[in-house]
Order: C-alpha cells, then sequence, then structure tokens
C-alpha cells in the first residue's frame, strides 16, 4: 500500500479499535479518551486520525498505585476486548494478531505513560505482506474539574472524554511544551513543535466564535489547570511568539495543514484566544518547579 492508502486504512481499523475499547466497561473505567478522534466527534467532522489518545483515569490509578499492576490491568483486559468486538461481526474481518503494552521510561516527575501496540489481520488484505502497527497512547492522569469531561456516545457505548474546552486548553499547553523555554525548564531534549495543534484550535474556533465568551473563559481555567500540572510557564502572547519563525516553517512543512487552514488564520486564532486570556487574567501563568 502506498503511504495514502496506509493512513487510510489504519484511520478505518482504528475506529473499530475504539469501538472495541469503548465497549469494555472494564477499559471504559480506566481511560478518558481525548485527542484528535474526540475532537472530530465533538465538531462532527470524519478527517482521518492514525492513532487514539488518552488519560489513566485518576480513579484507576488510586486503585493501582504501582506502574507494574497498571500494565498487568492493560495487559490482561485490552486484548480479549478487541478479540470480543472483531468475533462479533459478521463476516469476521479483523483478527487480532498481537498486543504490547509498553511501558515509558520512569518519569522523574511521576508522569508515566503507556503505549499499546497493536497488530492486526485484516482478511480482506490478504495479499499485503506488512501491516502497519496501532498505536494508543496512555498519558499520565492530571487534574480535571466538572467541565473537563463529558460522557459521549458513540453507537451503543457510552464512554468519557474530554470536553472541547478542555482539547483547546491542552492543545494550547502542548504547543508551549514543545518550546525551548519549557525545554530548557525541564531538563528535556528538543521535539518538533506541534504545529498542527494551532490547525486544530482554528478548527475549535470556526465552530465557537471568540463572541462565545463563557465558552473561552472555560479554555481559559482548562489551560491553566494543564498548565498547573506540568509546570508550564506562559507569560502571554510573548511566550507563544518563542521561535515563531520555526513555528511557521514546521506549519507551512506540513501540505495537509497549509491547505487545509493557512498559517495567517492560525496565528490570528491563536492571537485573538490569547489575547481575550489576557484581558481577563488568565495570563501570566509560572509554576516554578518544586525542589
Amino acid at each position: 500500500m502506498n503511504q495514502t492508502d496506509t493512513d487510510r486504512w489504519k484511520s478505518e481499523v482504528l475506529n473499530q479499535v475504539f469501538q472495541a475499547l469503548i465497549s469494555s466497561p472494564e477499559i471504559n473505567e480506566s481511560l478518558i479518551f481525548k485527542g484528535a478522534r474526540i475532537l472530530n466527534l465533538l465538531l462532527k467532522d470524519e478527517r482521518q486520525s492514525l492513532d487514539i489518545d488518552s488519560n489513566l483515569a485518576i480513579e484507576f490509578t488510586r486503585r493501582f498505585p504501582l506502574k507494574d499492576a497498571q500494565q498487568r490491568f492493560l495487559e490482561h483486559h485490552v486484548a480479549p476486548a478487541l478479540s470480543r468486538y472483531f468475533n462479533r461481526q459478521e463476516p469476521v474481518r479483523y483478527e487480532l494478531k498481537s498486543v504490547s503494552v509498553e511501558p515509558s521510561k520512569s518519569h522523574p516527575r511521576g508522569w508515566d505513560s503507556f503505549t499499546l501496540w497493536i497488530g492486526i489481520i485484516d482478511h480482506r488484505k490478504s495479499n499485503v505482506r506488512s501491516l502497519p502497527s496501532l498505536e494508543v497512547d496512555i498519558a499520565a492522569p492530571e487534574e480535571l474539574n466538572n467541565h473537563s469531561i463529558a460522557i459521549l456516545t458513540v453507537g451503543a457505548n457510552r464512554f468519557c472524554a474530554y470536553t472541547a474546552e478542555r482539547i483547546a486548553g491542552e492543545k494550547m499547553r502542548a504547543f508551549l511544551s514543545t518550546l525551548s523555554s519549557y525545554r530548557k525548564k525541564m531538563k528535556k531534549p528538543g521535539e518538533a513543535v506541534r504545529a498542527k495543534d494551532l490547525h486544530d484550535l482554528v478548527r475549535i474556533l470556526r465552530a465557537h466564535p471568540i463572541r462565545e465568551i463563557a465558552f473561552w473563559k472555560e479554555v481559559g481555567i482548562q489551560f491553566k489547570m494543564a498548565c498547573k500540572s506540568r509546570y508550564v510557564d506562559c507569560a502571554g502572547w510573548i511566550t507563544f511568539q518563542e521561535n515563531w519563525e520555526f513555528t511557521k516553517a514546521a506549519y507551512e512543512k506540513d501540505a495537509r495543514l497549509k491547505e487545509s487552514i493557512p498559517f495567517a488564520e492560525a496565528e490570528s486564532a491563536l492571537h485573538s484566544i490569547v489575547s481575550l486570556f489576557e484581558n481577563i487574567g488568565i495570563v501570566p501563568l509560572e509554576f516554578p518547579l518544586p525542589e
């Protein structure tokens, strides 16, 4: 398969994997789903999503405080959930080949996470020698409030997911976490600027214009909570402008981003949001590292 066909296949099969996970009561009690797939649902958009993003629920980590126990739980429940879901289909197209629960290296701040790598046999692709593995990211839990999470429904299944306000706030925090000042503060290696987060903020702003003050005030609250949980500082627009030429270059290097939403619109959208945050006192933010 070429890259276009591979991406299309991954997105389609991940839709099935997602359905399998949310149909499992054990997984539903353990994970809170977020990211592009949830944003697509909230915006009623059918864009491709090439992974599944989630956080461990705080209640889950209270039940299983040790990382080894968390890993054993996931290993015990994920594979049966996928197999049950695939085997119910008629005809059976997908077969579970493998599931690997890969823990991150122990984080000095305790922000340990996992990645699920899932191998699938597609009986309609028997002529394809090696299908790509599928990825489910499971991040460490974060502080949330009643406006961070909503109960969503897909098919017959209800599950916990981030709200649009939380996703917007977290995307702004995630963008700042890739800038050099934060990397220096946390003594972490460099990583690519998250230009796609700016693209997604425009999508949210188109659905919820800045005149929806109550919505964006809540985004500001979620942004502040997200920054606090990861010690991300923000002085305002000047912080987002750090190495702005690299942000622009990264955005315009991705043809899918710049063809969908011009960088000028992304810059204008971000500026309008941050300006509102400055006006209502959300920023500046400063969270010193604990000694």
